[in-house]
C-alpha cells in the first residue's frame, strides 16, 4: 500500500519545503546511496591504509571534514526512515532495533574521533613517564622581553580571538615570565611537494593549514612549505655518476656491461671547529675501487675559479714539485728546488712578495708567507694530494696550487714507510671538482706528472670523459647538484615511506614569522618525542625580534598527561636464532600515582606485542589500552646515554628504550551496543518474523449436525 505523503498544497511553502526534506531524508533510495557510497569509502580506506599506513587514511578519510559528513548525512536518514513511520507497530520492532543500532554505532564513531587518544609513551628502563605524543604538532610562540627593554612597558599584545587560529595561555611578560600562544597545525602525513603526484581522492579533500595560520597583536606566522620526513645535507652537494671498469675492459667489453658508482660531494660547513682557516668550507673526496680519488670543494671568489682553471703546471715539474700562483688574471709558475735558494720571490708588478718558509715532502705540502706593502704577511698552505685542504690568500686575492711528480719518489721497498705510502696513494689518478663562484661546476684530471683536461663540468647529465688517452678512461655525469653560495646546511625532503615508524621521521616547516613589521624566513624542525627533554637544537627553536619583544617559535609534538605514571622495571627482547631480528619483545611495568611515586596502583604488569593491557584511571576516569609498539637500544656502558642514565649501576649491563603505544576511545562500549543491536535487529527481522508476526488462523465453530 502506498504511504501517504506528509505535504498537501494548503500548507505554507516553509512547511513543505520542510517536510519534503524529511521526507526524502527518510527514503529508501537515499539510504541506498548514502549506505553504498559508505561502502566504497570504506573499501578505498582499506587500499589507502594498505599502501600508505594508519595515519594517512584518519588524515585523508577517517578524520575528514567530508566524511563526518557522509556519517551525519547516514545518521539523519536512519533517523528520519524511523521517525516517518510513527506511530509504530509491532510489526516494526526489528526495524527499529537495527536503525538504533546503526545511529548508536554512529554515535560512538563520533564520540572516539573526537575524543579518544592513540598516542606513543617513551619510558627508559629505570625510570617513570607520564606524557604521550600524538601524531599531530602544534606551533608554540613564546613572547619574551628584549633585552634592555624598560621594566615597566608593557607589549601591545591583545588578547587573541578563541578559535581554529590560535589559543593564548594566560601569563605576565616581565623578567623570567613568558607568555605563551599556542598555534594549531594539521600538516598532513606527506611532504607538500607530493601532492601533486598524489591521486586526487581523498587528498586534496582533506584540510591542511597552508599559508598565515595566526594574525594578531603584531605577530603574524604563516607556513610557506612542510616536509614530513627530511634531513639536512651540506651543500653545496654533488652527485656523481661514475663509470667504473677495469684498465683491460676498454674493448673487452660493452657500454651496456659496465659499472656505474654514485658518488656524493659535499662542502662542510665554515663553523666547523676542525677548519677555522677555511672561509668557504672544506670539501670531501671519494675513492673508487679501481683507485682513482675524486675531490670537491668550492670557490670563495671569481678569482679563485679563474685560478682553478689557469692553473695548470708546465713541465718539467722538477724534483720537488710545482707551485702555480695565480693572482690578477697573471699566472706564476714556480719550481720548489729553486724557490728555496731565494728568501723571497716578487711577483710581477702585484706589489706582493713571496716566501717559501717550509717544504715537506712527507705530507706533499709546502708553507708559504705572502708579503704585501703596509700589510702583516699572510699565510699560504698548497698540498700536492689534498687539494681541498689548500689555504688561499683571500686577503690579497692569491691562489696557488702545488704539483709533484710522485714517479721519481717512489721505490720497491716492500715495507714502506709512511711517508712512503703516502706517495704510492698520490700515484694514483685524481679528479678535482670544483663549485665556482659563477655557480658552474669544472673539473681537471690528474695523472701525475701530468695533467689530463681542465673543463666545465655540465649539470645537466651531460656525460664527460677524462683520461681520453689512457688505457682505461673514465666516464661521468652529475646526477643532482645543490647549489649554495657559501657553506650551509639544506633541508632536503626524503621519500614517503609508509612502513617507517613516525617517531623516527624528521618533519621541517617552512614558516614566515613577523614580529611588529619585521619577518624572517626559515626552516623549523620539530621537537621528537623526547622523554628526557634534551636541550633545544639550533633548528628547533627560532627568535625573531620586534620591537620591544622578542618571539622565539617552536614545534612541538601534541601531548597528553595520562594522569598516572608508567615505570618501567625491564624490557625483554628476544632474538631470532642466529639473526639480530626481534621475535618478542615485552615490557614489565608498575602503574604509579600521577604525584607520588612510591603510591603503586598496580604492580608487575606485563605488556607484549600480542597482549595489550588495560588500566582505568580513578581519578581521571578514562580507561586506557597500551600496546607494545616498539623499542630503542640497547645503549651498554660507555655510549654517552647509558653513562648518563645509567652512571655508576653495576647491576644493569644495558639500557632500553620502550615505545608504548596509549589507546583510549570513549566511543568504544557505543559502537559495541550498536553492533549488538544491529545483530539483534536482523535476528528478529529474518529469523524470528514468522514467530512473532504470522498470522491466526480463524476459530472454527463446532459442527453440531448429524
Amino acid at each position: 500500500m502506498a504511504r501517504l505523503k506528509l505535504r498537501s498544497p494548503d500548507q505554507p511553502l516553509p512547511v513543505r519545503t520542510l517536510l519534503w526534506l524529511y521526507e526524502a531524508c527518510a527514503s529508501l533510495r537515499l539510504a541506498v546511496v548514502l549506505i553504498g557510497a559508505a561502502a566504497c569509502i570504506l573499501g578505498w580506506a582499506t587500499f589507502v591504509e594498505s599502501r600508505y599506513g594508519t595515519p594517512a587514511v584518519h588524515f585523508g578519510i577517517y578524520d575528514a571534514w567530508w566524511f563526518t559528513a557522509l556519517n551525519v548525512l547516514l545518521a539523519c536518514s536512519v533517523l528520519c526512515a524511523a521517525l516517518i513511520r510513527f506511530p509504530w507497530r509491532k510489526k516494526h520492532m526489528g526495524f527499529l532495533v537495527t536503525h538504533s543500532g546503526i545511529l548508536v554505532l554512529l554515535l560512538g564513531c563520533l564520540i572516539s574521533r573526537r575524543g579518544g587518544i592513540d598516542a606513543q609513551l617513551p619510558v627508559f628502563e629505570g625510570r617513570a613517564a607520564w606524557r604521550a605524543f600524538e601524531n599531530s604538532r602544534h606551533f608554540q610562540l613564546k613572547i619574551l622581553p628584549k633585552p634592555g627593554a624598560e621594566k615597566g612597558t608593557r607589549f601591545n599584545l591583545c588578547e587573541a580571538p578563541s578559535g581554529p587560529l590560535g589559543q593564548i595561555k594566560p601569563g605576565p611578560f616581565f623578567g623570567s615570565k613568558t607568555k605563551t600562544i599556542t598555534v594549531p597545525f594539521a600538516a598532513g602525513p606527506f611532504n607538500w611537494d607530493d601532492y601533486g603526484s598524489l591521486p586526487w581522492f581523498p587528498w586534496r579533500l582533506a584540510r591542511r593549514d597552508r599559508g598565515v595560520v595566526y594574525h594578531h597583536g603584531g605577530i603574524k606566522l604563516e607556513v610557506l612549505d612542510y616536509y614530513s620526513d627530511s634531513k639536512r645535507v651540506p651543500a653545496p652537494q654533488v652527485k656523481l655518476n661514475v663509470e667504473v671498469r677495469q684498465p683491460d675492459s676498454r674493448r673487452a667489453q660493452s657500454l651496456s656491461d659496465d659499472t656505474w658508482q654514485s658518488v656524493t660531494l659535499n662542502v662542510q660547513d665554515i663553523d666547523n671547529p676542525h677548519t677555522p682557516h677555511r672561509r668557504f668550507g672544506i670539501g670531501t673526496r671519494e675513492q673508487l675501487p679501481d683507485g682513482t680519488r675524486i675531490v670537491f670543494w668550492m670557490a670563495g671568489s671569481p678569482a679563485e675559479t679563474d685560478a682553478f682553471r689557469g692553473s695548470h703546471p708546465k713541465d718539467p715539474l722538477g724534483p720537488q714539485g710545482q707551485l702555480v700562483l695565480y693572482i690578477d688574471g697573471q699566472t706564476f709558475r714556480l719550481p720548489v728546488d729553486r724557490f728555496q735558494k731565494k728568501h723571497r720571490r716578487p711577483l710581477g708588478k702585484t706589489g706582493l712578495e713571496v716566501e717559501l718558509i717550509q717544504f715537506t715532502p712527507r705530507f706533499l705540502g709546502v708553507e708559504l708567507r705572502v708579503h704585501g706593502k703596509g700589510t702583516e704577511p699572510r699565510r699560504m698552505l698548497l698540498f700536492a694530494d689534498a687539494p681541498e685542504f689548500n689555504q688561499q690568500d683571500y686577503h690579497n686575492g692569491l691562489f696557488g696550487s702545488y704539483w709533484f711528480d710522485m714517479a721519481e719518489k717512489i721505490g720497491g721497498n716492500e715495507s714502506p714507510s709512511a711517508g712512503e705510502r703516502m706517495l704510492r696513494n698520490a700515484r694514483r689518478r685524481r679528479i678535482d671538482v670544483i663549485f665556482g663562484s659563477d655557480g658552474k661546476l669544472y673539473y681537471r684530471a690528474w695523472k701525475s706528472p701530468k695533467l689530463d683536461t681542465i673543463d666545465v663540468l655540465p649539470a645537466d647529465g651531460t656525460k664527460v670523459v677524462a683520461f681520453q688517452e689512457s688505457d682505461n678512461p673514465l666516464a661521468m655525469y652529475v646526477e643532482g647538484l645543490i647549489p649554495s653560495d657559501k657553506p650551509t646546511t639544506v633541508v632536503m625532503p626524503v621519500p614517503f615511506a609508509a612502513k617507517k615508524n613516525a617517531a623516527l621521521k624528521e618533519c621541517q616547516a617552512r614558516v614566515r614569522l613577523g614580529v611588529d613589521g619585521r619577518s624572517e624566513e626559515f626552516w623549523l624542525a620539530g621537537l621528537p618525542a623526547d622523554p628526557l627533554d634534551s636541550p633545544l637544537q639550533g633548528e628547533q627553536r627560532k627568535v625573531v625580534e620586534g620591537d620591544s619583544r622578542r618571539v622565539a617559535i617552536t614545534m612541538p609534538r601534541d601531548e597528553i598527561d595520562l594522569g598516572f605514571q608508567v615505570f618501567l622495571h625491564k624490557f625483554d627482547r628476544r632474538l631470532d636464532p642466529g639473526t639480530s631480528q626481534a621475535s618478542h619483545y615485552s615490557s614489565l611495568v608498575d602503574f604509579l600515582d600521577r604525584h607520588d611515586k612510591k603510591k603503586r596502583l598496580q604492580e608487575d604488569v606485563l605488556i607484549t606485542l600480542n597482549a595489550p593491557v588495560d588500566f582505568s584511571n580513578r581519578q581521571g576516569g578514562r580507561s586506557y589500552r597500551l600496546f607494545q609498539e616498539s623499542f630503542r637500544g640497547p645503549w651498554r656502558p660507555g655510549d654517552p646515554l647509558f653513562d648518563e642514565l645509567v652512571g655508576g649501576d653495576s647491576t644493569r649491563d644495558r639500557l632500553f628504550l620502550s615505545w608504548l603505544t596509549v589507546n583510549y576511545d570513549p566511543g568504544r562500549g557505543l559502537k559495541y551496543a550498536g553492533c549488538l543491536l544491529i545483530v539483534v535487529g536482523i535476528i528478529v527481522m529474518f529469523y524470528m518474523k514468522a514467530y512473532f508476526f504470522q498470522k491466526q488462523p480463524p476459530t472454527k465453530l463446532p459442527n453440531n449436525n448429524p
